[in-house]
């Protein structure tokens, strides 16, 4: 079995549930051979063991012990039950961003938030590919509640439980596959900090002063989490915000430079053209019609 990716999903969109069950197999049984699924396609195995291979990729799921399998990916038997086999499946399904990537990775989404007034932040939710349930009886029991609650009656209420209840696992797999390490938790501390001091003046060597570690150390950190360094995300932070505010407010392009933290209107509008391939002025016609100074 290969090293156990760990799938990052940003939300939103948030992922949806879409049918599950209970199933048994005995001895010399064996899995549905599927390509082309649409949706991921989550087993926990209760009692017994599943031998499965997804694309080249051999994998033995035991007791109590879950994997997921990708979307579109072709997965097949790669040998018969040699046991009864008793497991649950469930279908989900997720039209966002996610990837699959040996370590956890912080993704943006696609779906724009508003950031002028109370809003709701981008979260990624990471999920281990495969793992040893660490409380499969907790996991059990909200994987049958979800599944009992799609034969109640009054379906208008049902979806929503549902979603409620997929929520709650998803959460709770969440926090079963992974604890963050410090360098998870540095990057996301840093990020913070950017954002919340991103009109100011940041430096690699004032970061440093501010968490107590190397430069060199907080930049590692970062690139294994964000992918980039912290001035690279402060930049790209810094035009981002820019962007929202060519939008939604009337201030001049001068005044959103200093806002956004840039040494001068001159270089934000070229710093911006390099990024959205368009001038400031251009960029805020182009989306509202009008052409602030």
């Amino acid at each position: 079995m290969e090293p156990n990716n760990i799938l990052s999903l940003i939300a939103p969109p948030f992922p949806t549930f879409v049918e599950g069950n209970y199933t048994e197999y005995s001895s010399g049984q064996v899995h549905p051979n599927r390509n082309g699924l649409p949706y991921f396609d989550v087993i926990f195995v209760v009692e017994g063991c599943l031998y499965l291979t997804e694309e080249f990729q051999d994998y033995v799921i035991s007791e109590n012990e879950m994997l997921i399998l990708e979307p579109y990916k072709h997965h097949y038997p790669t040998k018969p039950c040699d046991s009864e086999t008793k497991f649950f499946w469930i279908h989900f399904h997720y039209d966002g961003i996610w990837e699959s990537s040996p370590y956890p990775i912080q993704l943006t989404s696609s779906v724009t938030m508003p950031d002028l007034h109370f809003h709701n932040e981008d979260y990624t939710i990471h999920l281990k590919k495969f793992q040893k349930l660490s409380d499969s009886k907790y996991i059990y029991a909200l994987l049958q509640r979800l599944l009992w609650g799609t034969k109640e009656e009054k379906k208008s209420i049902v979806f929503w439980d549902n979603q409620k209840r997929f929520s709650q696992l998803l959460k709770s797999l969440e926090e079963q596959s992974y604890s963050k390490t410090g360098a998870i938790e540095l990057a996301e501390n840093i990020e913070l900090f950017i954002k919340e001091n991103y009109a100011s003046t940041i430096t690699n060597s004032s970061l440093s002063e501010a968490f107590h570690f190397h430069e060199n150390y907080l930049i590692r950190c970062m690139k294994q989490v964000f992918q980039c360094t912290p001035l690279e995300y402060l930049a790209n932070y810094r035009l981002e915000k820019a962007s929202s505010f060519l939008i939604k407010t009337n201030l001049s392009v001068n005044d959103i430079s200093i806002k956004c933290g840039f040494q001068s209107p001159a270089y934000f509008s070229l710093c911006f053209k390099r990024k959205f391939l368009t001038s400031p002025l251009l960029y805020r016609k182009s989306h509202t019609g009008i052409e602030y100074p």
